[in-house]
């Protein structure tokens, strides 16, 4: 057997496992169906493995093909994030945390408050997933949901419930809480396209037993979480929030809850980490500090880095 890796192949079967699909490999590499499927086949004949079972639409990692591609992503990024280096000259961060809007700010900011070491830390937002691990350089994704990362390391941050909260200017006027607070004075959150199942006031009324449906159309309605969070503090209304992205105002004191959280939502949040053998050092460090942030009762779903 040839010492000389089979790059190519190696390259097909990358983005076949990451697409679930020979055809989709084929367009992203400019090359054909058929092509990806000889790659793949000289991959199992050199190394006497199976690496996909076939299916009528589309392809799954078998646990050989799953145990290569940890390692053949992971090569794979750091030969991109090597070729970014070369590019710009910059030196290389000690880890790159990806974050869906407003996690960022309402939840992974105040975790690493309690970082002691945070040089050389980038935190980049991603509005959809999958990211691109490799091309973007990323070591950790936060996100909503773990459905687009079936074949990475994934731990469960937490699950949560929604909350209703207010600066407390405005929850001391709001003596019987949020259940009879007025339908002009809620902040509604239009969660955008990737949320199949939105929480929503009506959603909260019912997990509480309560036959109202509040009317967004007479509320404030914004776009993203954290938006809804800078409007309660400002007094302009009272937010529902999951009740882990409202803890650090909470502790503050800048927002007060005017209610028991209710309405758990359908998807946990979740950490991945990027497809290799195991994290570099710097990012370990980061994942670990995150980790620790969790319920005591949560558990890693797919192993630990």
């Amino acid at each position: 057997m040839s010492d000389r890796l089979p790059l190519n192949a190696l390259q097909a079967f990358e983005r076949a496992a990451r697409a679930g699909s020979f055809a989709v490999a084929a367009v992203e590499l400019g090359v054909t169906a058929t092509a990806i499927s000889q790659h793949i086949r000289l991959l199992e004949d050199r190394f006497g493995k199976q690496v996909f079972h076939r299916r009528p639409n589309g392809v799954e990692l078998t646990d050989a093909g799953r145990d290569l591609f940890l390692r053949v992503a992971g090569a794979f990024a750091e030969l991109s994030e090597a070729a970014a280096h070369l590019r710009t000259s910059a030196l290389r961060p000690r880890a790159v945390i990806s974050v869906i809007p407003s996690v960022g700010e309402l939840w992974v900011l105040p975790q690493l408050a309690g970082l002691a070491d945070r040089a050389g830390l980038q935190v980049i937002e991603d509005n959809q997933d999958p990211v691109d691990f490799a091309g973007r350089g990323v070591d950790i994704r936060i996100t909503y949901g773990a459905a687009a990362y079936p074949n990475q390391t994934v731990l469960t941050l937490f699950h949560d419930q929604m909350l209703p909260v207010a600066a407390p200017r405005v929850a001391a006027g709001l003596t019987e809480g949020a259940l009879h607070t007025p339908d002009a004075q809620l902040i509604h959150t239009q969660w955008g396209p990737t949320y199949a199942d939105p929480q929503s006031w009506t959603g909260w009324h019912q997990a509480m037993g309560s036959a109202r449906r509040p009317d967004p159309g007479k509320g404030l309605s914004v776009d993203r979480l954290v938006i809804a969070a800078t409007a309660a503090r400002q007094g302009l209304g009272v937010a529902l929030l999951p009740e882990t992205l409202a803890a650090a105002d909470l502790v503050r004191g800048s927002l007060v809850a005017l209610g028991p959280a209710a309405a758990q939502m359908p998807l946990p949040y979740v950490m991945v980490a990027r497809p290799a053998a195991r994290l570099r050092p710097g990012a370990e460090a980061v994942w670990k500090h995150l980790a620790a942030g969790n319920a005591p009762d949560q558990k890693d779903r797919a192993g630990t880095v």
